[in-house]
């Protein structure tokens, strides 16, 4: 133990080695501090000063003494609306009239939703690649759909003889499914 004191010593030659633990100290010698600036001039300037006189208290506002919503600007002075004796739904109605001020629908443009999206510019007669190939698939199907009802009758015929005559024909409302 002792060599560590000389340690600590040695490390520091002004400093001093003591029992005492390093918090303990550094209280002491704050309070030491403290109290020799209160000593001598600054006891006599603390005695001088006044006490600070606290201002009368403010009369408690009610929604009676606040002006008409309708009145308010972005000029009209909200802080009384902020009076305890205020109620919840006319300091609601007061926030919400200085809010919608021009002043605070300033968007800043960073946010992907900010913009009016439902007046767009149409394409009027552009017409991309993409759209004339689908113009052209719709064609080609329609043309398909116009040859094949003659080949589809023909083709319909022989499916409904292959029809068994075993199974019952089914209601179109019924929605039980047979199990096998």
């Amino acid at each position: 133990m002792s060599d560590a004191k000389d340690f600590q010593a040695n490390k520091r030659p002004d400093a001093v080695v003591s029992d005492e633990p390093f918090l303990e100290r550094w209280s002491r010698r704050k309070r030491e501090l403290d109290e020799a600036d209160i000593t001598g001039e600054d006891a006599e300037a603390a005695a001088v000063v006044p006490a600070v006189e606290t201002p009368p208290a403010e009369p408690v506002l009610t929604d009676a003494d606040m002006p008409p919503i309708e009145s308010l600007d972005s000029e009209s002075d909200y802080s009384p609306f902020m009076s305890p004796g205020v109620s919840e739904h006319l300091r609601t109605r007061a926030l919400r009239k200085l809010f919608h001020l021009p002043a605070f629908n300033i968007t800043d443009g960073l946010n992907d939703y900010d913009e009016d999206f439902t007046g767009f510019t149409s394409l009027g007669d552009t017409v991309t690649h993409e759209m004339k190939r689908m113009l052209k698939r719709e064609l080609e199907a329609a043309d398909r759909a116009a040859d094949e009802p003659t080949t589809a009758a023909s083709d319909a015929a022989p499916k409904e003889a292959s029809v068994d005559t075993d199974e019952q024909p089914r209601d179109e409302n019924d929605d039980s499914e047979e199990t096998v």
